[in-house]
């Protein structure tokens, strides 16, 4: 029979963290190190600001969100390689050689990472493929799905707009009657 005490249970955590967070290190600095990638990747694809699509202060962390939907793609490897073989490069340029230079693969997961960052929805590349032929279904591509709450209340296309989704507003009461900032003050860019 095991005796249950408040200082076998931490002790019981302590090495099960310490057990658990040796391994996974590496893999760790790893994903930190593509989410920034992402981000600056984003930056340049959507021409908004690294700082304003991930800010120092996040408490949403939307861009986890965004990154881990098209981390779900095959194609997502090799994307981030390529803007990392031309991060140097300013962003229209990185735009140019992933939407233009790259092949149908990565050129629609781009499209998808935008679209995701403006809307909040995600939309399977294969789809926007699909839309972009010359047998293409009628109507618009249907959104896969939205990634989530925030994510549609994160999207950008609210705050080029400068407007809001329904039913949910950071504004104040009345902001309407005044005119709008200009657009820098937004996506700075």
């Amino acid at each position: 029979m095991t005796i249950f005490t408040r200082r076998n249970v931490l002790a019981g955590a302590a090495v099960a963290a310490a057990t658990a967070a040796h391994p996974g290190t590496a893999t760790a600095a790893d994903e930190t190190k593509d989410l920034d990638a992402f981000v600056a990747l984003s930056s340049a694809l959507t021409g908004i600001a690294a700082a304003m699509l991930a800010p120092a202060v996040d408490p949403v962390q939307i861009k986890k969100q965004y990154f881990d939907a098209a981390k779900s793609s095959p194609s997502f490897d090799r994307l981030l390689q390529i803007f990392r073989d031309n991060a140097t490069k300013p962003p229209e340029a990185i735009a140019d050689v992933i939407l233009n230079q790259s092949g149908s693969d990565v050129r629609y997961l781009g499209r998808s990472i935008m679209l995701a960052w403006y809307l909040g929805a995600w939309y399977k590349p294969e789809t926007l493929a699909q839309y972009n032929s010359p047998k293409a279904p009628a109507g618009s591509p249907p959104a896969d799905r939205v990634i989530s709450p925030a994510a549609y209340t994160q999207g950008w296309t609210w705050r080029v707009a400068q407007a809001h989704p329904m039913g949910y507003s950071e504004l104040r009461f009345g902001y309407w009657s005044e005119p709008p900032l200009p657009l820098v003050d937004f996506t700075g860019a």
